[in-house]
Order: C-alpha cells, then structure tokens, then sequence
C-alpha cells in the first residue's frame, strides 16, 4: 500500500470516528435530558404516604436534587467504565440486565433482516428486468403494503390468524416454549446455542416463536430494499454502458448480474444496513406484542416505572449499533469505490 492510499484510510477512519463520538454524544445528552424532565421516579419508589423531607433524603440519595448538566456528567464518566447505573425497577446493573436481553433482540433483528433481504433483492432485480411484469407488481404491491401497514398491527393479526384461528405457531409467549429449557448458552441466540449443542428437538419450538415476529419486521422493515433495488437496476440498465454491452452480444446473465447488480451494490448494501440499524433499536412495539423478552420490551418496562438508567442505557446502545454498522458500511464501499478514496 503506497503512502498516500494509507493517508487517504487514516484520515477517512478518523473523520468517521469523530462522527461517531459527535453522534453519540448528541444522542445521550437528548435522551438523559427528556428522560429526567419528564417525571421523577422518587414518588413512585417512596409511595404516596412519604412526607417531604424523606422524598428530599431520596433525591440527594439518587443524586437528583443536583442540576441536570451535573448529572449528566457524572453519567458520561460512569458509561466511559462501562457502569450505565442501576435500575431501579429490577434493582440489577442496567449493563447486566442490558447483556442479558441483547441476544434476544439480535436474534430477531437478523432473522427479520434476512427475510427481508430473501424477497426484497430478488424481487426488486427481477421487477427492474421486467418492468411491469408479474414480479414487478407482486413486490410493488408487498412493498406498497408493508409501509401501509403498522408492524403491530400486522403483529396482532397474524397472531390471530395463525395462532388463535388455526393454531399453527406455538403462543407469542417468549423465545422457547413455556417448560422446555433453553439451550446451553454460548452466543445467547438460541437458534445457534440449540444447533451447537446438537440439541435439535428444540430447534422447531426455537423457530415456532421466532417466525411470527421476524415475519412482522420483514414486512415492514424490507420494503426500502426492494425499492431502492429495483430503482437502482433499472436506471443501470438504461444507461450507455449497458446499451454497449448489449451491442457487444453479452449475454442477458452476464449483462445484468455482472455488471448491474455488481453498480447496484453500493447503495443497495448501504440501505441494507440503514435498516439492520433500524431493526436493531426499532422492535419496541413487536417485542411488546410478542412478549419477546429483548431490549424494547425491556425499554418499554422501564418507561412504566419512570426508570431512567435502563431507557438512556437503551437508546444510548441502538445508536451505537446504528453508527457502528453505517462506520463498518462506509469502510467497506471505501475499499470497494476506488472514486471515494480520490476525494
């Protein structure tokens, strides 16, 4: 590698790991001030029947009776050694209970992604090569349905359908069936830790509870990926260059696999991660409606409970995962478009 190309990573590497400290630190300075100003959860932990001076002993106990910008920078020391406080709900490390739950929402995040990518990608290539024909309209329609629709929505009704109405999925209660335990913990993803065991009689109970909500993310997570592909093909496969390759006699399958679909990658993969990230901090209200026990429902418990710790806690690591993977994204079409590393 010649010098200037590893000037050209050091300096791109850097700008975005600025970015990243920038984006983090505008999200929790938000986050801990609306979380602080919208009640106080001393009156919830004291009852009703405290009189004032024990309600003031709280606060000072709880640090809250100092002003907010003090508060919150004895809370960015606390994150940077990795304490995210203590909740107050259920009275563990917010880290700890956070470590525990995070391989329930990556389970369902991915498992959504990759449904999603299945029927969107091939979709939107297909509708781009045969405009208005049947895949077209199939994945337009799809599409036009899963923006239309509200995931909750869509939660409840395939949970009627195909649970109450026909009983073909177990009950929407968790990530395993209620009495078989869980698999060995390895990697916390309970598909994974049930194959690495080999313990396979698990694997359709494992699947029967991860279907229903991953479906329900995929349908309305995926529906920019089947856009953006589709959109982005077509205009490929209208330009000059492909106009030559087909004067040339290229085949049809070289045409659009090896040079289309090879252009389309960039913003394809690119919008592809705007929604893992999206996924990642956006399942609050499936979890809530499946009981899934991830970080959302965990999110949602500590807002019924005016628990300030877990929801920063929360927010804080959806838009880390949100910036990490757009700074891992943006290495990658770095390495791959030689005209990014030219500017």
């Amino acid at each position: 590698m010649r010098m200037e190309q590893l000037w050209d990573w050091v300096r791109f590497i850097g700008r975005r790991s600025v970015y990243l400290v920038i984006v983090l630190l505008g999200v929790s300075s938000v986050t801990f001030s609306v979380t602080h100003l919208l009640g106080n959860p001393v009156y919830l932990m004291v009852g009703m029947q405290a009189d004032q001076e024990m309600i003031d002993n709280m606060m000072h106990q709880m640090g809250l009776d100092r002003p907010i910008w003090e508060q919150y920078l004895s809370y960015l020391g606390n994150v940077a050694s990795g304490d995210l406080g203590i909740s107050r709900h259920t009275y563990n490390p917010v880290a700890a209970d956070i470590g525990r739950r995070l391989p329930a929402t990556l389970e369902l995040s991915t498992a959504a992604l990759l449904i999603g990518i299945l029927w969107a990608v091939p979709m939107g290539l297909l509708g781009a090569m045969r405009q208005g024909g049947i895949a077209d309209r199939v994945g337009s329609f799809t599409a036009q349905s899963g923006v239309a629709i509200p995931n909750f929505w869509l939660g409840l009704i395939l949970i009627y359908l195909l649970f109450f109405k026909f009983q073909l999925v177990p009950a929407p209660l968790g990530r395993i069936d209620i009495g078989m335990q869980p698999p060995p913990t390895r990697t916390g993803l309970y598909l994974v830790d049930a194959i690495l065991a080999g313990e396979f009689e698990k694997i359709g109970s494992i699947v029967g509870h991860l279907i229903l909500p991953a479906v329900t993310l995929a349908f309305t997570a995926s529906p920019p990926i089947f856009r953006l592909t589709r959109d982005t093909v077509a205009k490929i496969l209208n330009s000059d260059y492909i106009r030559a390759a087909h004067s040339y006699g290229f085949s049809e399958f070289t045409i659009n696999f090896r040079h289309a679909l090879k252009n389309a990658l960039l913003p394809v993969t690119m919008m592809i991660a705007m929604t893992y990230g999206y996924l990642m901090g956006g399942t609050v209200l499936v979890e809530t409606v499946f009981a899934w026990p991830g970080l959302g429902l965990y999110a949602v418990d500590a807002m019924n409970h005016s628990d300030y710790e877990p929801i920063v806690g929360v927010v804080l690591l959806s838009a880390l995962i949100y910036v990490v993977i757009y700074f891992f994204t943006d290495i990658l079409h770095f390495a791959i478009d030689p005209r990014l590393r030219g500017e």
